[in-house]
């Protein structure tokens, strides 16, 4: 063993009680940051695993016909990384035909699907609601079948085109399409994933029928079959293709690595198949989307995670300097004795490693155990995972306490043998004191702040394509130099404003006896104080700003998923089943909700652009859901509705295609509406009465709203299909009941709550709840600690002082009065420092991530149990300090302190 571990390891030993406390502290800032570490790798790999389930069809590939759709098909199954890949086709119809009880019923143009038996074992795109799949015969989407009034065992006729003979199929089933979007858009592998306006008729058919009947009937035709569709841009003939889904278990980690490694996936299999294939990949569509997202959580984890680490760090610093003084002198004597600087550092350095890895392995342990009453289940932990957390834990510790320990050594190296053992030393003037960089970074974070408010700047560039996180520059510019700016500042003052209000309140009242000496001493000891100030102080305003951000965006994310969802309850209906069975009305009826309004979604072109539209009851829906003046532009929510009303030609237009098109209020918008009657497209007047940029249940792009009665009168789609409800209690109890009126009606209904879950959006796709629990915890305990450690730094620093008052006579009662007055001056001072640094943090930190919040909140959300928790953390901590504080006076070697110099 060297010399220097033998003396780091005695020293250790004669210290154990300080070096456990460097121990400990050392080991919870170390587990906050690798806790955090752990938590946000876990919800970046939950996040990529949501996004890959949330696609209902990976990729799809074009080809020329039957046989290379399935030759092609047969080859891409066995390619590595690929679950699963089969043959389908689509190809419109021109009308179909059903004869039954009431006679005969009709449907327009619509669309077929063609797929093998076993084609849901893999795919979800449709599923069965009545019946199954069955060769030579159809399945209905429940819209047609509704429209049919047919049932399973009947007897349809399907036309091909309007010059073919019918096609007669047996009816096997009813089924619900989950994804026509996909399912029908035009395969242009160039231009990726298009989706266009879903089909309103959908027939599903076994592939081997289809290509047996109407494919055989098309391909007899003129033309291939190649028809005109009434659709703008949508499909006009067969369509063969090959369906594949990726392996998930091949797109781990996280969002950006999966969307990397599914375009390698795609390349490759193209690479083995060349000239015969290539996918529009709607896969890594949707992981570029969870990539943006991704993005966030970078955010969030520099914004919130990384000044607290460094706070944790800093109360590391102060338990250092509990034996400071002492330190100095044993350095200062080992000097005089012949000891190198280099055999100084080298000791220094074995302390620190030592205290440093086990202060690693039990942080280490303790973020393992924090992230796991957090996450329910695994979190998905590899050998290869822990290791790397266990490594970093006890770098950041080894880091830590060699920071910490030679601040002190580095001093006493600095100075002569002499300056070194005297009890007091004399330091000038800091360089960045003289520069006034205190004074020029508020300067600068007051500038930036100004100017991020002022122009909207965002930490995501392009957040809606190209997503990417400007993190070296103007970014975190404002908050940090805030962070430094108001420390230096501290530093600074040096306690000078805490000593000024104690001498002003002696001077006031010239107290005399007790009061006046703990005035007059907390005076004097303003450096002292302001050194427990700073760090109590940021740590309560970083506390202040954590829960204030927090609560925040728990706020926007409610706002956000009641906005995606569009109410607290909503219930999807087949169409016309809304308008016949007064649906409405009768879900108005229900247990617990306070009100509802109908609507109806659809689609329009504005010129060549598909834009979703939805029709409304102007005088209701602000009953049934909310609607925020930030949803407009130009006018309140009360104005534009008002407005709307009064014209029933009047539509709200988003404020993207108020830009594009260059439209204004009061402007002419001929739209190309779908008339369902006549299944084809024609131009409808509307006049733009308002502009919207949010709306319930509306996309984050382009739309319209309209009124519900005009918008029904053009495209005759049976009334609305969506009605919005309010829930006067938990959403999640209303919905049941509203689905267990409906249920025979083939309404779907759903609720805010789980809304919230399923939600992928900016903000609710990072899932904060978890990161700020264990912040909040880990917030807590180290303000309690810090007050600890201060009171403690008080009773080390003063022992000779507080030796020599219980030598002439002073009561252990006045001895501790003096530290119960620090720790008050130091908690009021911090309290008022984290009430002002705290709320400026957090409304930087909101300007900051702007974009993270859709839409902006309209306030901050103030978490006053938080707060209150918080601060009463500090005030035990102190208490607990100052009773143990008491116990080490009982205990105090008058004698051995005397002696000290």
């Amino acid at each position: 063993m060297s010399p220097a571990l033998q003396l780091a390891l005695a020293g250790m030993r004669r210290r154990s009680a300080h070096t456990a406390t460097q121990v400990i502290v050392l080991a919870a800032a170390v587990a906050l940051l690798g806790a955090m570490i752990l938590f946000i790798g876990h919800s970046l790999r939950t996040m990529t695993a949501s996004a890959t389930r949330s696609v209902p069809l990976d990729l799809q590939g074009p080809v020329a016909s039957y046989d290379q759709a399935r030759s092609i098909s047969s080859a891409v199954a066995r390619q590595p990384d690929i679950a699963q890949a089969t043959a389908t086709a689509t190809a419109p119809f021109a009308g179909i035909t059903h004869q039954g009880s009431a006679g005969v019923t009709s449907a327009g143009q619509g669309y077929v699907l063609a797929v093998d038996p076993g084609y849901l074992r893999s795919f979800q795109t449709f599923r069965f609601l009545r019946g199954s799949q069955r060769a030579g015969q159809v399945v209905l989407d429940q819209q047609l079948a509704a429209t049919l009034q047919a049932q399973i065992g009947d007897t349809i006729a399907l036309r091909a085109a309007a010059n073919a003979p019918p096609q007669r199929f047996k009816v096997s089933g009813v089924a619900l399409v989950t994804a026509p979007d996909v399912l029908f858009q035009p395969l242009n592998p160039l231009l990726g994933p298009a989706p266009a306006q879903p089909p309103s008729n959908v027939a599903i058919l076994p592939l081997t029928t289809f290509a047996q009947t109407l494919a055989r009937q098309l391909s007899a035709l003129p033309g291939a079959g190649l028809g005109a569709s009434a659709v703008p841009g949508s499909q006009t003939g067969i369509q063969w293709q090959v369906q594949a889904q990726v392996d998930p278990t091949a797109l781990s980690g996280t969002p950006g690595h999966a969307f990397t490694r599914a375009g390698q996936i795609r390349n490759a299999v193209e690479r083995k198949l060349p000239g015969k294939l290539q996918f529009v990949d709607n896969l890594s569509a949707d992981l570029n989307t969870a990539a943006e997202d991704a993005l966030y959580v970078d955010a969030l984890f520099v914004m919130l995670a990384i000044p607290g680490a460094i706070l944790a760090m800093g109360l590391v610093y102060l338990s250092a300097l509990g034996t400071v003084d002492r330190d100095r002198r044993e350095l200062a004597l080992l000097r005089a004795r012949g000891a190198s600087r280099r055999q100084l550092l080298g000791l220094a350095g074995a302390e620190a490693a030592i205290v440093g890895m086990v202060a690693g392995l039990l942080g280490a342990g303790l973020a393992f155990a924090a992230v796991g009453l957090l996450i329910k289940g695994s979190i998905g932990l590899t050998l290869g995972r822990a290791l790397g957390a266990i490594g970093a834990c006890v770098l950041l510790a080894v880091a830590g306490a060699t920071a910490a320990r030679f601040a002190t050594a580095l001093r006493a190296l600095s100075s002569t043998v002499t300056e070194g053992r005297r009890s007091v030393l004399r330091s000038g003037r800091p360089l960045w004191q003289r520069l006034y960089l205190d004074l020029i970074a508020l300067v600068l974070s007051g500038l930036i702040y100004w100017l991020t408010a002022s122009t909207g700047f965002s930490a995501v560039v392009n957040p809606d394509s190209n997503p990417t996180l400007s993190l070296s520059i103007y970014m975190f510019f404002a908050p940090a130099l805030l962070w430094i700016g108001a420390t230096l500042l501290m530093l600074r003052l040096r306690g000078r404003a805490v000593a000024a209000v104690a001498r002003r309140l002696g001077e006031r009242g010239r107290p005399s006896g007790r009061r006046g000496f703990l005035l007059a001493s907390a005076s004097r000891r303003g450096e002292s104080i302001n050194r427990g100030l700073v760090l109590v102080g940021l740590l309560l305003a970083f506390g202040v700003s954590l829960g204030v951000f927090t609560a925040t965006y728990d706020q926007q994310s409610a706002v956000d998923s009641q906005l995606t969802l569009g109410a607290d309850v909503t219930a999807t209906a087949p169409p016309g089943v809304a308008a016949k069975t007064g649906l409405a009305a009768r879900i108005a009826k229900v247990p617990g909700v306070t009100a509802t309004t109908a609507l109806d979604h659809s689609y329009a072109y504005v010129g060549p652009d598909l834009q979703d539209t939805f029709g409304i009851d102007a005088s209701t829906i602000g009953k049934a859901t909310t609607l925020r003046n930030s949803y407009f532009v130009g006018s309140s929510a009360e104005t534009a509705l008002r407005r709307l009303q009064r014209r029933p030609d009047g539509i709200l237009v988003s404020k993207e295609t108020i830009t594009d098109y260059s439209l204004g209020l009061g402007d002419l918008l001929r739209l190309r509406v779908l008339d369902h009657r006549s299944g084809r497209f024609r131009a409808v007047d509307f006049h733009v009465v308002g502009i919207v940029q949010e709306f319930p249940s509306a996309p984050r792009d382009s739309f319209m709203v309209a009124n519900l009665g005009y918008l029904q009168s053009a495209d005759h789609a049976g009334g609305p299909k969506v009605v919005f409800a309010k829930a006067g209690g938990d959403p999640t109890g209303v919905a049941a009941r509203v689905a267990n009126a409906t249920r025979g009606d083939g309404v779907i209904v759903k609720d805010v709550r789980r809304q919230s879950a399923a939600t992928v959006s900016s903000i609710t796709a990072v899932d904060l709840s978890g990161i700020s629990r264990l912040e909040e915890a880990f917030t807590i305990l180290l303000a309690a600690t810090a007050m600890w450690l201060f009171v403690s730094l008080i009773v080390s620093e003063r022992r000779h002082e507080f030796a020599t008052m219980a030598a002439v006579g002073a009561s252990l009662k006045d001895i501790a009065g003096f530290i119960r007055s620090e720790a008050i001056a130091v908690l009021t001072a911090a309290i008022a420092l984290a009430a002002l640094l705290g709320w400026l943090l957090s409304e930087m930190l909101v300007a900051m991530l702007q974009h993270v919040f859709d839409p902006p909140p309209d306030h901050l959300a103030v978490p006053w149990s938080y707060l209150g928790e918080l601060g009463l953390a500090g005030i035990l901590g102190g208490l607990l300090a100052v009773a143990l504080a008491a116990r080490r006076l009982r205990r105090l070697p008058i004698g051995a302190a005397l002696r000290e110099q």
